[in-house]
């Protein structure tokens, strides 16, 4: 597995060469050894890429995502199989049982909704991080009363004010859409890697989503999006961008180990998939 992030973010030519993806624009050629790419991020649409390389960096594993005319992601290559039982593991996700997948699905909530909880009481938010976790208290299998949206609804104002919205194009809100986009495809590349299928979700059901399974399990990691957005929340959405990169360049606590981002959803997102497959007895779980 790689370990860079690589963002293209002017005209340029993208080719395949040897196992090294050939970068060249006006001023500059460079050579990038596929070994190396965790993520390829195509910032313009003005850029040329083969399907040569398009190809080797699907078949070692690199998460290729592309950004439309306002350097959004709004799209991602991901590969229809990841590994050689896929037809198995497939069936096995249409059978999983209805209880264990309640069961995974509120954990994860759990989790996210502690995470929110943490952070507010470690920026001095008591008040408001004991009310996200008497809501917590309250959690059901798959939330019925949505415990989940009153948390996020009191985790957002406390930080950016009550007319905060989710729905507003500011720049806070733009950046945590493109940080969760991120997240969300290196979820659905481990989860394609385990043979599985990102439509069929826990609880995320919506017919014109194709990574229903990657909303539901990247769920408590959306927090350390959350973290640099509100740190830089005062500045323009390119320098937010810029420090989001930096999501997969730090390490992360986990499992009582330092770890890279990209390893600890790799390690997750096989965890709780074995779970759902009766194959371990324990979620994993993750924390800031």
């Amino acid at each position: 597995m790689g370990w860079r992030t690589l963002v293209v973010n002017k005209h340029s030519k993208l080719t395949y060469k040897n196992n090294h993806l050939i970068f060249k624009s006006i001023d500059q050629t460079e050579m990038i050894h596929l070994s190396e790419i965790d993520l390829l991020l195509c910032e313009t649409s003005d850029i040329t890429i083969t399907t040569a390389l398009m190809y080797k960096l699907i078949d070692s594993g690199s998460s290729i995502i592309f950004c439309d005319n306002k350097r959004l992601p709004n799209s991602s290559l991901v590969p229809f199989y990841g590994r050689h039982d896929s037809s198995l593991q497939i069936q096995r996700q249409i059978n999983w049982n209805e209880e264990a997948k309640a069961k995974v699905w509120t954990e994860i909530i759990r989790q996210k909704i502690f995470n929110q909880g943490i952070y507010l009481s470690y920026h001095g938010f008591e008040e408001k991080s004991n009310a996200i976790m008497n809501l917590l208290a309250e959690l059901e299998d798959f939330d019925p009363s949505n415990r989940e949206g009153h948390a996020a609804r009191i985790f957002f104002n406390t930080l950016y004010g009550n007319d905060f919205s989710r729905e507003t194009g500011n720049s806070v809100n733009v950046g945590l859409d493109y940080g969760y986009t991120l997240i969300m495809s290196m979820f659905a590349r481990e989860i394609v890697k385990c043979g599985c299928l990102t439509q069929m979700g826990l609880k995320h059901s919506n017919q014109f989503n194709d990574f229903n399974l990657a909303s539901d399990i990247m769920e408590p990691f959306r927090i350390i999006v959350d973290e640099i957005v509100y740190e830089y929340s005062e500045s323009e959405f390119p320098i937010i961008r810029r420090q989001l990169f930096e999501l997969f360049n730090q390490t992360y606590k986990y499992n009582n180990q330092e770890m890279y981002l990209t390893n600890i959803i790799s390690d997750y997102v096989k965890k709780v998939i074995q779970y759902l497959n009766e194959e371990r007895k324990e979620l994993p779980r993750f924390g800031i």
